[in-house]
């Protein structure tokens, strides 16, 4: 796993962990959310490498 995928993946869990403290969530969310957060740095990590990629294709 490259470092920046991983990177945007413990940004990612972070956040969800940050958000699983949040009382108002319904309680599958709260404890899925580190989850998809992970889940949502792995899809942000992937767009930002498709535009890099694409940057230096041309």
């Amino acid at each position: 796993m490259g470092s920046s995928r991983l990177r945007f993946m413990m940004i990612g869990f972070i956040i969800g962990v940050i958000l699983f403290f949040i009382k108002e969530l319904p309680t599958g969310v709260r404890f899925a959310a580190p989850f998809y957060g992970a889940g949502l740095g792995l899809l942000v990590d992937g767009i930002l490498s498709r535009i890099r990629q694409q940057r230096n294709d041309k």
